[in-house]
C-alpha cells in the first residue's frame, strides 16, 4: 500500500485560488482601458495603455494562523527585492504596490503600512521599520556570512534612502481578504444586473477568469483580462441566465413520481391512446410527458414569466398542426386501417415536433408532446380518425 505523503497540494492550489479572487476583485474597480493580469510582472497586477499602475503579491494560510509579512520574513523581504530590482532595471516605480494576505500581518513593518497613505511620516515610519530589522539581524550574527534572507534584506536596503522612501509611500497592506464576504459588493461593483442571480453570474465568471488565463497560457500569451472583456462576459451571462428563466428545465430535472403515473392512467389522453392501441412503453413516455409538461407550465406561470394568453395561443397553433397532419394522414393512408391511421396521426404530431414558446425556441420534448397531452385530455385533439370530441 502507498504511503499517504506528508506533503499536500493544498496550500499551493489555495494560493492560486487567492491570486484568481484578487484578479477578479481588481476587474471589478478597473476603469475603461485598463486590464488585470495574474503571474505577468507580480501575482497580480493592473494595466494601463500597456503599463503596470498596480503590482501585488498575495500570501494565503489555511489555518488562519498570524504571522504572514512579518519583520524578517522572506515572504515580506523576497517581494521588496523583486520590486526594488525591477526599479533598478527600469528606473521607475509603478503607482501602487499591494501586499495581500487572507490573515493579519504581524510585526513593526506591518503596522508602520497599516497607516493610511498619504499620512505625514507613513513613508519614513515603513522605511525606519525596515531599517530596525535590518539591524537586528546584523547584531544578531556572528562573524560570518550573512543568512540567506539577511542577504536579501541588505539588498533592498542597499537601494538609495530617497528611493526607499519613494517605494515604501507607494505599498499599501491588505489583510484579511475574504472574497466570499465580499460577492455581493463585487456584483455591484460589477454592474451585476439584480433581476439575475447574482452568486451564479460571479460563479460563471470565476470560471471565465480560469479558461481565459489558461487558454492564453496554453499558446504562450500574457495572463491578461481587460475590463471591456470582462464586462462583455458578465452581459452574456447574464442575457443567457435570462433566456433560461423564459425556456422549461431539462427533463431529466423535471421528476415524475410513481404515484403520479398511476393517478394519470385513468386519465382522457391515455384512453384516447388506448384506442390506438399503442405499445406500453408508448403510453408510459405519454404519461411522463403530460405529467412534465403540466409541472413547467404551472412552474412558468407561477413564476409570471409567460404571459397566460400564450399557453392558449400556443395551444391553438399545436391544434392546427395536429389538424393538418390529420387531414394528410387521410389523403395518404386512406387504405390503412383505423389504428394504424391513428398511430400514423400520433406519431407525426408527437414524437419530432417541438413548439417555441413565447418566440423561444423550446427544444424539450415533453413540452410539446405534453402539450398535445393535454389538450387530448380536455378531447380538443384525438388520434383516432373515427373519433368525434362532440
Amino acid at each position: 500500500m502507498a504511503k499517504q505523503s506528508a506533503h499536500s497540494a493544498e496550500p499551493m492550489i489555495q494560493g492560486v485560488f487567492l491570486q484568481l479572487e484578487r484578479a477578479l476583485f481588481h476587474l471589478s474597480h478597473c476603469g475603461h482601458g485598463e486590464a488585470v493580469a495574474v503571474e505577468l510582472v507580480d501575482d497580480v497586477s493592473r494595466h494601463k495603455n500597456g503599463k503596470a499602475t498596480t503590482r501585488e503579491q498575495d500570501k494565503n494560510t489555511l489555518d488562519g494562523e498570524k504571522g504572514m509579512f512579518a519583520d524578517r520574513s522572506l515572504d515580506l523581504w523576497r517581494t521588496l527585492q523583486i520590486w526594488t530590482n525591477d526599479f533598478r532595471a527600469s528606473g521607475a516605480f509603478c503607482s501602487h504596490y499591494l501586499l495581500v494576505t487572507n490573515t493579519q500581518a504581524t510585526g513593526t513593518i506591518a503596522d508602520a503600512l497599516r497607516a493610511a497613505v498619504g499620512l505625514t511620516d507613513r513613508a519614513t515610519a515603513i522605511v525606519t521599520a525596515m531599517n530596525d530589522a535590518a539591524q537586528a539581524g546584523r547584531e544578531s550574527r556572528k562573524p560570518k556570512e550573512p543568512s540567506k534572507i539577511q542577504a536579501i534584506i541588505d539588498d533592498v536596503m542597499a537601494l538609495p534612502s530617497h528611493n526607499l522612501h519613494d517605494l515604501a509611500s507607494r505599498i499599501e497592506m491588505v489583510e484579511d481578504f475574504d472574497y466570499h464576504g465580499m460577492r455581493q459588493e463585487l456584483a455591484t461593483r460589477l454592474g451585476i444586473s439584480p433581476d439575475v442571480e447574482r452568486d451564479a453570474v460571479l460563479t460563471e465568471l470565476m470560471g471565465w477568469v480560469v479558461e481565459t488565463l489558461k487558454t492564453a497560457w496554453g499558446v504562450g500569451a500574457p495572463g491578461i483580462i481587460t475590463k471591456e472583456a470582462c464586462l462583455r462576459q458578465i452581459d452574456a451571462v447574464e442575457r443567457r441566465m435570462v433566456r433560461r428563466r423564459f425556456l422549461p428545465r431539462p427533463s431529466s430535472e423535471v421528476l415524475v413520481g410513481d404515484a403520479q403515473v398511476v393517478h394519470a392512467r385513468g386519465r382522457q389522453f391515455v384512453d384516447h391512446l388506448g384506442r390506438i392501441e399503442v405499445h406500453d412503453d408508448e403510453v408510459l413516455q405519454a404519461i411522463e410527458h403530460f405529467v412534465q409538461f403540466n409541472a413547467e407550465r404551472h412552474r412558468l406561470a407561477n413564476e409570471g414569466e409567460i404571459p397566460l394568453q400564450e399557453w392558449t395561443d400556443r395551444g391553438s397553433r399545436l391544434k392546427q398542426r395536429w389538424q393538418n397532419v390529420t387531414r394528410q394522414v387521410r389523403l395518404n393512408h386512406s387504405d390503412k386501417s383505423r389504428t394504424q391511421r391513428g398511430k400514423h396521426v400520433f406519431a407525426e404530431t408527437t414524437y419530432h415536433h417541438r413548439e417555441a414558446l413565447a418566440g423561444q425556441p423550446c427544444d424539450e420534448l415533453y413540452m410539446t408532446s405534453g402539450h398535445y397531452h393535454r389538450l387530448a385530455d380536455d378531447n380538443l385533439v384525438w388520434w383516432d380518425p373515427e373519433f368525434r370530441g362532440d
